[in-house]
């Protein structure tokens, strides 16, 4: 096992969006106390580090001044960003620190003090530059990247987005960017929030083709995952070579979830940080895995373990609390329709080899 950050702060347990809300900040803790309980904690190759909160100076690398002062303003009178997104001091304050906590998992992972970077809370995709909703404030993974870019003179980043639901607003920032790749494999956004995310957005101008977007129908399950990251995700990261890649998405894929309808496996989830870490190795780059997604108390935080374990290469210890399904022989002929489709979009690009 190479050497492992985990970023953690006990303020992020601000991020909380109160009784009722899908999104608690108990997931944090929960998961702390997973990786202590299975010894992680206490392995000399994983240290723990806190960060500090973002400034205006940090977050400014994505995001306009208007931007900030409209999110404090609006979180010092309680009116929410979206109508699923409530705000608060609190929750503004532990925005900043989770965009903090991905960015120093980044700086770990471009000069070398580590080969993973988990940033605990971070992965809040659907903000864009000027917006947010979602239950996203600001965007961590893409300050993240724009950081590796100005700060660490990085030329090429490879962003993978599994979580269940599209990464809008990472790709609405860097969709004319051809130093960044984004792939986002998602649930059909004719079937679930946000509603984009299709094939055909491929990035225009400079990022034409740096823009994958594979939505997968719902009830994919492992078996359509693993045919995603061996026929489109391996494939480009080897043509990319990138000097970083950033894996963002939490539990919400996994089969028990409640706000989606793929079903992954807790395996499957240990596949994907298992693919994004030998991609990097192939790279010869590290990787910042950002987990903060999940939606079923009881899966959320075993679900990330099985993320992280998949990427640091040990073995799952996440046990599934009910028999999974398993997809259907027309959903997966329906993926393979999918990922050829994906293909055709953007063999100007790509060679897919």
């Amino acid at each position: 096992m190479e050497p492992v950050a985990v970023v953690y702060h006990e303020g992020i347990s601000g991020y909380d969006f109160g009784p009722g809300h899908p999104f608690r900040s108990d997931r944090f803790p929960k998961f702390m106390s997973l990786l202590e309980t299975h010894g992680f904690l206490n392995d000399p190759r994983v240290s723990v580090l806190e960060p500090e909160p973002a400034g205006d100076e940090l977050l400014e690398l994505i995001h306009p001044e208007s931007y900030i002062r409209e999110v404090e303003n609006r979180s010092g009178h309680y009116i929410p960003l979206s109508g699923d997104t409530p705000l608060s001091p609190s929750i503004v304050e532990a925005a900043r620190l989770i965009v903090g906590g991905s960015v120093l998992a980044g700086e770990l992972v471009a000069t070398g003090a580590a080969e993973i970077g988990f940033g605990v809370g971070g992965g809040l995709h659907h903000a864009g530059r000027r917006y947010g909703g979602g239950f996203c404030v600001f965007n961590d993974v893409a300050v993240c990247a724009q950081s590796l870019i100005e700060r660490h003179g990085l030329e090429r980043v490879l962003i993978l987005d599994s979580d269940v639901h599209a990464g809008n607003g990472t790709m609405d920032i860097f969709y004319e960017d051809s130093r960044i790749l984004f792939v986002s494999v998602h649930q059909n956004p004719l079937t679930i929030y946000p509603g984009t995310g299709f094939i055909e957005q491929i990035g225009e101008g400079k990022g034409a083709g740096f823009t994958v977007n594979v939505p997968l129908p719902p009830g994919a399950g492992d078996r359509c995952m693993a045919l995603f990251l061996e026929e489109v995700f391996k494939p480009l990261a080897c043509e990319f070579k990138p000097q970083a890649i950033i894996r963002n998405g939490g539990t919400d894929p996994h089969f028990m979830d409640g706000l989606g309808s793929l079903i992954l496996t807790f395996q499957g989830l240990w596949t994907i940080g298992k693919a994004a870490s030998q991609a990097a190795e192939e790279a010869g780059c590290g990787v910042v895995d950002l987990c903060c997604s999940g939606y079923n108390p009881a899966t959320v935080a075993e679900g990330w373990l099985s993320l992280l374990t998949g990427a640091m290469g040990e073995e799952n210890p996440s046990v599934e609390l009910a028999p999974p399904p398993i997809s259907s022989e027309a959903v997966l002929k329906e993926t393979e329709r999918i990922i050829g489709d994906v293909k055709r979009h953007l063999r100007e690009y790509w060679e897919f080899r």
